[in-house]
């Protein structure tokens, strides 16, 4: 069982990367470790929708807009419960695709401003190209196949590195166990106390 942690003041955690990036599982150790967590992922929003879109097609236009809201009140709802919000999103494409999500970062800094929290932003990054093709090979989702036909394309779309809206995101590299790297951030980045037994 993963040693849990208890944060000091309310943090608003967005854990954003390109599919294949990792940013899944660490967004799951994070709110498995912290206590108090609340945990959402773009993915259990829009899979009910559709199974083969995820950033292209009629369907995926459709609910993108409402997907976001979706995950925006979830964060401003959880925060006014006292949890830890935990949004688990890709937002890869955003910077691509410009128009009013473009600056996904702007809502959430207004929902952690509003109630008085600090909002940090976990930039999770495949460890080599090799390593992202491996894992989106391997995990054999419908909605991938566009992305492996057309590489060279989707890393132009998505570079592992897309650009961030917020100064202080933090970039983690998904190379060592998962519970590793989420005990690092919970006592260097977020200021995790391990909670007594």
């Amino acid at each position: 069982m993963p040693i849990l942690f208890h944060l000091k003041k309310p943090v608003l955690i967005i854990v954003a990367g390109v599919p294949g990036s990792g940013k899944t599982a660490l967004a799951e150790e994070l709110a498995r470790r912290i206590r108090n967590a609340a945990y959402i992922s773009k993915d259990l929003i829009q899979t009910p929708f559709t199974k083969t879109e995820r950033v292209t097609g009629g369907v995926y236009s459709f609910i993108s807009a409402p997907t976001f809201a979706i995950l925006r009140n979830f964060a401003d709802r959880q925060l006014e419960l006292g949890k830890i919000p935990i949004v688990d999103a890709p937002f890869s494409i955003n910077h691509f695709r410009g128009g009013t999500l473009a600056d996904w970062v702007a809502p959430f800094k207004a929902v952690a401003k509003k109630r008085r929290a600090i909002l940090v932003i976990f930039r999770a990054l495949p460890p080599s190209e090799a390593e992202l093709l491996r894992r989106i090979k391997k995990r054999r989702f419908p909605w991938d196949k566009w992305k492996l036909e057309h590489w060279t394309e989707f890393l132009k779309r998505e570079p592992a590195d897309f650009p961030i809206p917020h100064k202080k995101a933090h970039d983690v590299v998904t190379d060592r166990p998962v519970g590793i790297i989420a005990d690092s951030l919970i006592r260097s980045v977020l200021g995790g106390v391990k909670v007594k037994s």
